[in-house]
């Protein structure tokens, strides 16, 4: 083979890896709301634990320790949760020995559901994500994101995402306001 064809197939492969510059854009906003929507669904997590009974006995059923995360690959947003004696603690990084973990295949499909388009159940019909763990926990989890979708989400979303909408204990505005208090009090724990 000539040095100008293998130089030509070399120029070809670049180019199937060149993104434009609205994709990263497109990439880059979807990333960020995602992350976004990953601290506010940690917090929300954590403060429906010690709101809503049925978020606590979910809670009860995990062991101390038990830890889990959401992500959508390498360097892209991710939750990393552990159960704590005094509820959820956010963790900053991907604990080694992880016990649930939910990898969506791609940030556009993490983004579908993290932006109520798509619930947990369509993403699994699609096959978005990737489970590693116990299902039985997983479903656990995914019980209690859809009790926080609910309270987050205006039930105009919840419609569409869940199977059935959960009976609210709170409102949405007291829900946000004591998200939001949750929020100062944690950060003027640390």
């Amino acid at each position: 083979m000539s040095q100008l064809i293998a130089n030509a197939r070399a120029g070809q492969e670049q180019a199937a890896y060149r993104v434009s510059a609205a994709k990263r854009r497109s990439l880059a906003g979807k990333k960020a709301f995602s992350s976004v929507i990953l601290y506010f669904l940690a917090h929300g997590l954590d403060l429906l634990g010690k709101k809503d009974e049925r978020v606590e006995e979910e809670f009860a059923v995990w062991e101390e320790g038990f830890t889990w995360g959401i992500g959508m690959g390498e360097g892209a947003p991710a939750l990393y949760m552990k159960k704590t004696g005094t509820g959820l603690a956010r963790l900053s990084e991907k604990p080694a020995d992880i016990d649930l973990m939910i990898t969506f295949k791609s940030v556009e499909s993490a983004f579908l559901v993290l932006s109520g388009q798509v619930g947990v159940a369509g993403a699994y019909a699609r096959h978005a994500f990737v489970l590693k763990g116990d299902i039985a926990r997983a479903m656990s989890v995914v019980r209690c994101m859809d009790l926080a979708e609910a309270y987050l989400f205006p039930r105009l979303i919840s419609k569409k995402i869940l199977k059935e909408v959960p009976e609210k204990r709170m409102g949405l505005v007291r829900t946000y306001l004591s998200l939001m208090g949750h929020i100062v009090w944690r950060r003027n724990r640390r």
